[in-house]
């Protein structure tokens, strides 16, 4: 064959490896679990600042936190007898 491509790649690619697609997926989710996120929170003050970020500003920047603020202080008050 003078240059002639293989017959099961002349009809086209080839369909995706349902097992190689599983094996990579499986091994994307396991590099995830050993490797964490890295939060705000873990970030040093000179980290913090290259960003352009202040640790009292993380607060404001996160929903989870500005909520569990929020139902911290809402607690606080009832326990006081307010509200």
């Amino acid at each position: 064959m003078d240059g002639a491509l293989p017959r099961q790649d002349a009809a086209g690619p080839r369909p995706p490896d349902v097992l190689g697609l599983l094996k990579r997926a499986w091994l994307a989710l396991l590099e995830r679990r050993q490797h964490p996120r890295v939060t705000l929170q873990d970030l040093s003050d000179r980290e913090l600042m290259d960003i352009g970020l202040t640790r009292g500003e993380i607060d404001y920047l996160t929903p989870q936190r500005a909520i569990d603020t929020l139902r911290d202080n809402t607690r606080y008050l009832l326990s006081r007898g307010g509200m």
